[in-house]
């Protein structure tokens, strides 16, 4: 069974608007996460560090460091790593849509082999064109 290239298009065309629906869904839902999270955690690290500090001043103990130095750790890890899912699903969206837009370009092209006329054929060239 032989697939025709105008369903192959067809086909590569509904895939790729797929593949752009579903990096665009996990995009939405990461930004849902994130972006409260991005607001709020170097406040978090902050407040988890002047915390920290003034206990220690008070105490004049260190131990609470085993638990707020980790803490403080893991906000900065999570919010860099999550900042690097973001950007590449940004990334592979954009690359996505760019070969949608392609396949939508191919796509039409075989629907119209010949390109638009800047001019009537057989009427006058334009001023470019014209050699003095």
């Amino acid at each position: 069974m032989s697939i025709h290239s105008g369903d192959r298009s067809l086909l590569d065309v509904a895939r790729l608007e797929q593949t752009v629906a579903l990096y665009r869904a996990r995009l939405k839902r990461l930004q849902r996460f994130w972006i409260p999270l991005q607001q709020r955690t170097p406040h978090l690290v902050l407040s988890l560090w002047i915390i920290g500090v003034i206990t220690s001043l008070f105490s004049q103990s260190y131990y609470h460091w085993l638990f707020m130095a980790p803490l403080i750790g893991l906000l900065i890890i999570l919010e860099i790593v999550i900042e690097e899912v973001q950007t590449d699903l940004l990334l592979v969206t954009a690359k996505t849509r760019y070969a949608l837009d392609l396949t939508r370009g191919l796509y039409a092209e075989t629907l119209h082999p010949h390109p638009p006329l800047l001019h009537k054929p057989g009427g006058p060239c334009p001023a470019s064109h014209l050699h003095y």
